[in-house]
């Protein structure tokens, strides 16, 4: 058995659909599909049934399954451990962030990185799902969360602010006419972050899921939207609503394994993230004056 197969069939189990796996694993779903059929065609069974739930184990494919999963932890391990043995400033590192975070703070500082460590290869993954630095996923994370897991070692820098933006043009009708940007799926009743606002009785409109989303509505003059106050301070069209402070959001982790933190190139970029974080910690937190000076009256 070949152990892209292996790991293919992880990943079906564990999202249940074809594309799902393809989306986790970085490959196009009939790619799942062929390292499927051609595992079930090696051992002359099938491994999975078709159901309106997604892909479910047979006997089978549970028996696989269960032998997959201690081989594979062992190799997952092995490989950590071989890579935390590489203290060459040389090699490919992979790196989970947000999209926002890295293109507002880290691309355009990117340059320096690269002229003093030509040698290393960044490769940057910003989709929504969590990637498992534990699983080899990632190497490096920068993690927005306020519980990290406890499989990871690094650095807790900060907790960055949040505040509400809208466009002045908004922000000049009534208040009781102003409307909420969703966040999630349901926009019946009030969540937790409406009713503890400036603004509990407003209701909630639309679903906007990303900070981008939530960005780019709010320019749109589509209503209310909680952002970061990095990006809502940084754009001339939107204001601060009411006179609420920002308050504090997640913090601020850099995480890496513990197989992996004494590896020269997961070191080298660890001091430069940190470096921009701190750097621009007045941005992050809404402090600059200039700033300041947004908040509508």
């Amino acid at each position: 058995m070949d152990w892209e197969e292996i790991k293919t069939l992880r990943a079906v189990v564990q999202h249940k659909t074809v594309r799902g796996a393809g989306d986790a694993l970085g490959i196009h779903h009939t790619t799942v599909g062929r390292r499927i059929d051609s595992l079930e065609a090696s051992l002359g069974t099938s491994l999975f049934n078709r159901t309106p739930d997604g892909l479910l184990l047979t006997s089978a494919g549970e028996h696989l399954f269960a032998v997959a999963q201690t081989f594979g932890e062992a190799l997952i391990e092995a490989e950590r451990s071989i890579a935390g043995l590489d203290h060459e400033l040389a090699g490919a590192l992979s790196v989970t962030m947000p999209e926002p975070l890295l293109n507002t703070l880290f691309v355009p500082e990117l340059p320096q990185f690269v002229e003093h460590f030509a040698s290393v290869e960044l490769r940057f993954d910003t989709s929504l799902s969590i990637r498992d630095v534990a699983r080899r996923e990632a190497d490096f994370a920068v993690r927005l969360d306020n519980n990290p897991p406890d499989t990871l070692v690094g650095k807790r820098l900060f907790a960055y602010n949040e505040a509400v933006y809208a466009t002045p043009e908004y922000l000049r009708r009534d208040p009781k006419s102003y409307r909420w940007l969703g966040w999630g799926s349901a926009t019946q009743g009030a969540p937790e972050w409406v009713r503890t606002s400036e603004f509990p009785d407003n209701s909630v409109w639309g679903v906007f899921p990303t900070i981008p989303s939530q960005h780019a509505a709010a320019q749109a003059g589509l209503g209310l939207a909680i952002l970061p106050c990095l990006f809502g301070d940084a754009d001339p069209g939107l204001c601060r609503a009411g006179r609420r402070a920002p308050v504090k959001s997640r913090d601020i982790w850099l995480l890496t394994h513990n197989d992996l933190r004494r590896t020269a190139r997961v070191q080298a970029f660890m001091r430069f993230a940190e470096d921009i974080l701190r750097r621009n910690e007045a941005r992050l937190l809404g402090e600059l004056p200039t700033n300041l000076q947004k908040r509508t009256a």
